[in-house]
């Protein structure tokens, strides 16, 4: 089993879409799928945005959307978007290599630091917090609240 990590690129999209689609469906998050394929076309060639995949045997089985942003309290700054591995992949080192690649692009570009958003299907089902814990993340002691336009 040979595991790469890599940036996509507009090439990878129909490699990448099913993974991206999969993690909303699994998230609950049914409304959103139908927005999938036109934001992971916009996310695969803006500069401000990456794509990480993760492969194995060449296979896509893994894949992190991240953005970059500037605020006042830390500068540039980068959040994890998207984090998914299949399934049939869970358990093998992907989504802490996922996380790494994430963390060194952001490093790269100058962020201060990484974040994430959990959603409750990730904290009360997945049982992401430890997971995220033991790859350096904390919790920043913040609420985030929306209002769509």
């Amino acid at each position: 089993m040979a595991m790469t990590i890599r940036e996509a690129s507009i090439v990878d999209f129909d490699a990448v879409l099913p993974l991206f689609q999969a993690f909303y469906r699994e998230e609950g998050f049914d409304h959103a799928v139908s927005r999938v394929p036109a934001n992971l076309r916009e996310i695969l060639q803006r500069d401000d945005t990456r794509v990480l995949v993760a492969e194995i045997d060449g296979d896509a089985v893994g894949a992190a959307s991240l953005s970059s942003a500037f605020g006042l309290e830390v500068g540039l700054y980068a959040e994890l978007e998207d984090l998914y591995v299949h399934p049939d992949h869970r358990g093998k080192g992907i989504a802490g290599a996922l996380i790494e690649a994430s963390c060194e692009w952001a490093r790269s570009i100058g962020c201060h630091d990484i974040e994430i958003v959990m959603t409750r299907h990730g904290r009360e089902q997945a049982g992401l917090v430890p997971f995220y814990v033991r790859h350096g993340f904390e919790d920043a002691d913040r609420m985030i609240m929306e209002r769509v336009l």
